[in-house]
């Protein structure tokens, strides 16, 4: 949930050791500097709830209280999604794009001084509504957010969240792997790499699909790909390994506002 959060804390918060060589730096510079050409960070917040019966309580915080306060605080883009198929399930995931990641810092600071908001989390705290929260920063461009309008939001069904580990993409996905997921039919809402973690680097891709079997389709039209099969193995012979899945879950739209 949205706590007050130092530059120390953030690197728990982000997966990060504080004691890791040069990690508090490098999260030092990264907050003081707002990101070039256009780029973008997003908060991705994974609320997992105890069981289903929990749900509405969850609902209840993140539409009657968190939306309307991060409404005041930050006008940027955001999206709510509910798990179909994920390794915890029931669970909801709020993506919110922030200008930079002092700004985003900030916002979670005051959100978590909210009166509002910390009386509703401190009754979904002792109704022990959640397992756990997990929280992640990816670094988009301007151009990698493509959040849909409302009504393009209620035509699709379904939203895959995946994460792939790309050794080969050390300086960004090459333009090729757009070029190959637009042949096949994936468009993704949002492709960011992950700012901090193990196993870099991670990019994480939000994709709209109308249904599973659209989605089963797409994915065997990538596997049966050439020029991604090509990609696939330059990438073996250079760095010992291809681009894989470490994550992957499927999401539907949230029963309240999806995008501001």
């Amino acid at each position: 949930m949205f706590h007050m959060i130092s530059r120390r804390s953030a690197l728990h918060w982000l997966g990060v050791s504080a004691g890791g060589a040069g990690a508090l730096n490098a999260l030092s510079a990264f907050a003081k500097t707002r990101p070039a050409n256009g780029t973008r960070v997003i908060a991705s917040e994974s609320f997992c709830v105890t069981d289903a019966g929990q749900l509405m309580h969850l609902r209840a915080y993140i539409a009657d209280a968190l939306l309307p306060c991060m409404e005041r605080f930050c006008n940027g883009p955001r999206m709510c999604l509910e798990a179909v198929v994920a390794p915890h399930a029931p669970q909801t995931l709020l993506l919110a794009v922030y200008p930079s990641f002092n700004e985003m810092l900030d916002v979670r600071t005051r959100i978590g001084s909210d009166p509002l908001v910390r009386g509703a989390r401190a009754e979904i705290e002792s109704s022990q509504v959640l397992d756990d929260v997990r929280s992640d920063v990816l670094i988009v461009s301007g151009e990698s957010v493509r959040f849909p309008a409302e009504p393009a939001f209620a035509k699709s069904a379904l939203f895959e969240v995946r994460t792939w580990c790309a050794p080969a993409w050390r300086e960004g996905p090459p333009p090729e792997v757009s070029s190959v997921l637009s042949r096949i039919g994936i468009h993704p809402i949002v492709a960011g790499a992950r700012a901090a973690g193990e196993h870099l680097p991670r990019f994480t891709y939000v994709l709209q699909f109308d249904s599973l079997a659209a989605r089963q389709q797409a994915w065997a039209r990538l596997d049966g790909d050439a020029q991604w099969t090509e990609m696939q193995r330059e990438s073996i012979a250079r760095f010992g390994s291809g681009v894989r899945t470490t994550s992957k879950a499927i999401y539907k739209l949230a029963p309240y506002l999806p995008s501001a």
